[in-house]
Parts: C-alpha cells; sequence; structure tokens
C-alpha cells in the first residue's frame, strides 16, 4: 500500500499504530528510504498517546490531537451527532430513546467531573466513548427483550449494574468513586423518568435540565442546542466553589504554558544570555543559603542543660536535621548547576529543570 501511495499519489491510512509498535521502526525506514515520492502522496497514522513512538517518524509529521470538548452541552452534542437514526430507531420500545439521552447526560457529566481533579473524581479516569457505545447497545437489548416479552417492567436493576458497576465503574478502583457513580445510576436511572405526576429534572441550577419527550433523533439535537454553554459544578452535584479551583488550575497552566514559550537565548531586558541570568540567580540564591547547623552538638548542650530533651526540642531537633537535609539538596543542586553552566559537568534533564525555573523566575 505504502509503495502504490508513493508511485500513484494514493492517500494511505494505518490505524492503531500503537498497537504494533515494533513494526514501526521499519516504516521510519521506509520512509527515511523514500525517493521522488509523488506529491499527492500522503500517510495518515492513527495511535493512542504512547512514549515509545518513534521519534523519526513524529519529527517529520504534523501532529493532531483529539479531546473530549469542554463542556456539558458539546459533549452531548458530539455523542448524538455520531450517532445514526437506524442506531435511535433499532428498539421498539418507548423508553429506548428518552434513556439514550439519559445516557449521553451522564456521560457528559463523568467525564466534565474530571476537570476539578479530587474534588471531581480521586483518580483520573479515562472514560471514553467506547463506554457510552456499549451501554446504549446494552439497553438496546434489554430493552427489546422487554418489549418483545411485553414486560411492563424495565429491568432497572440490571442496566444500574451492567451500566454503573461493569461499563463506567469497570474502570472505577477507588470506592468513593464508585459510590458516587452508583449515586448517578440511581438518580438517572428509574421509573420516576416517565411519571405523569412529577416531572423529572437532571437539575434546576441556572437553568431546567430536563427530559426530552420521545422523539426522532433531530428532535434531540435540537434539545442540546438549546442547553446553556457554560454550566456551573452544581448541576453535577458538586459546591459551586469546586469552580474556584478549576479556574484556578486552568490560570496556572495557562500562565505555565506562556513561561514555557517564551525565548531561552537571552534575558532580552538587560542585553544579557539565559546563562549569565541563570549564573547570577542562582549566585545570589546560594549566598542566601544558611551555615549547616551541628544538630548532635546541640542534642548534647541541651542534655548537659536540662537532661532528657522535652518533647518540643525533640520536635526542634527532628526539623533541623530535615532544614540541613533541604539546605545540602539546595546548595548541591545549584553548585552543580553552576559547574555544568561552565561545561565542567553535563547538563542533566534535573539541572535543565532547575536552569528554567530560575530563569523563568
Amino acid at each position: 500500500m505504502l509503495e502504490l501511495g508513493m508511485q500513484r499519489g494514493y492517500w494511505v491510512l494505518l490505524q492503531n499504530c500503537h498497537l504494533l509498535l515494533s513494526w514501526l521502526s521499519q516504516l521510519e525506514k521506509i520512509l527515511q528510504e523514500a525517493k521522488n515520492p509523488h506529491e499527492d502522496f500522503r500517510l495518515w497514522l492513527t495511535t493512542e498517546p504512547t512514549d515509545k513512538f518513534p521519534l523519526g517518524i513524529l519529527q517529520r509529521s504534523l501532529k493532531v490531537v483529539t479531546e473530549p470538548p469542554d463542556g456539558l452541552k458539546l459533549n452531548m452534542r458530539a455523542l448524538l451527532h455520531k450517532m445514526q437514526p437506524s442506531e435511535f430507531e433499532v428498539c421498539p420500545h418507548n423508553a429506548f430513546r428518552p434513556l439514550v439521552y439519559v445516557l449521553c447526560f451522564l456521560h457528559a457529566v463523568v467525564l466534565e467531573r474530571r476537570k476539578y481533579g479530587k474534588i471531581g473524581w480521586n483518580v483520573a479516569y479515562d472514560f471514553n466513548e467506547s463506554d457510552f457505545k456499549v451501554s446504549r447497545q446494552l439497553l438496546e437489548l434489554y430493552l427489546t427483550k422487554a418489549d418483545q416479552n411485553a414486560d411492563e417492567i424495565i429491568p432497572w436493576g440490571s442496566l444500574k449494574y451492567l451500566v454503573g458497576d461493569a461499563m463506567y465503574g469497570g474502570r472505577v478502583s477507588d470506592d468513593f468513586d464508585r459510590r458516587v457513580l452508583k449515586t448517578y445510576l440511581d438518580e438517572y436511572m428509574g421509573d420516576f423518568l416517565f411519571s405523569e405526576d412529577a416531572r423529572f429534572f437532571f437539575s434546576t441550577v441556572g437553568f431546567d435540565y430536563d427530559l426530552p419527550a420521545p422523539g426522532e433523533l433531530v428532535e434531540f439535537r435540537d434539545k442540546v442546542e438549546n442547553l446553556p454553554l457554560s454550566n456551573s459544578p452544581a448541576v453535577f452535584g458538586l459546591h459551586p466553589n469546586a469552580e474556584i479551583g478549576y479556574l484556578t488550575i486552568a490560570s496556572k497552566g495557562l500562565w505555565r504554558n506562556l513561561a514555557s514559550l517564551q525565548p531561552r537565548t537571552a534575558a532580552a531586558a538587560q542585553g544579557t544570555s539565559r546563562e549569565e541570568h541563570v549564573e547570577r540567580v542562582l549566585l545570589g540564591i546560594l549566598e542566601k543559603i544558611p551555615d549547616q547547623t551541628d544538630v548532635a552538638l546541640l542534642r548534647r548542650r541541651i542534655m548537659q542543660d536540662h537532661g532528657l530533651p522535652s518533647p518540643t526540642e525533640v520536635v526542634l531537633l527532628q526539623e533541623l536535621e530535615r532544614w540541613n537535609g533541604l539546605c545540602g539538596v539546595m546548595q548541591e543542586s545549584l553548585e552543580d548547576l553552576q559547574r555544568a553552566l561552565k561545561g565542567e559537568i553535563g547538563m542533566s534533564d534535573r539541572l535543565e529543570q532547575i536552569g528554567d525555573a530560575l530563569f523563568d523566575g
């Protein structure tokens, strides 16, 4: 395929390259040895993130990364737009279409909780579209069987277990996270969804997130388009203050990335080179590092004056040992960096990071 593509100008797509990393070194050689390929030839590679991918291919590629969209509305829109009308009409049961919408909402919620860090999930789980697809197929299977048997009762227990414990819950390793997931299933799945006495709402914080009436796929997409673009964490059952932590992390990440994009060749304001600027900063820090405290001598003095050390003095001695260790590591790191800047020793990744941090302030 590659030879034909290079000769005749075809586009070649190799999918899931992370599953055959051992072969990619051959692909790298093929690309390096290619002579005068057709100008219309294009090679597309799809892969999950992996640090084993050959650098030679990465360095000569244009890289495109897909990530889940940010926000409840955009996540639900992405799911519904990937569904075909035939997938939506495959089950004759009246509850199937509303429950697909419930699954979309649940999937968007579990993804959105990730951005709130430890407040959302104790562990950052890799929930993805395959969880939603298989859960939808399970819905279809059980509701089709219920319709064929003319069962009036929907098998909620089985559906909650399969979706909450097997599919999404299969990724969950923390007991408290599992409890949160089960609570969502209890809140979102039950006969109350179709109660004529009380209308069901996922949430009423800032907007009425309700369940659409059974209809066509286009109507469900329109329903999602009417949702607000931004939403409070309270929609997911989190405290409104959870957003403070998320926005703080996002802001720090933005500034960190901007700092890393700054030129590394010179500090423009002083007109000095990067190395001179870093050395000036590290010398200033080295001058401020205090001398090591003789903990053994201090312990002897205390015992001569008071006998056995008091609890406060014991804590003081322990903290002084740690303080000595900290100052020792700082001094050693800065002296190594100074020698590396002069070329006396090699520059390691750790020293490079310290130098970047000093340069960025």
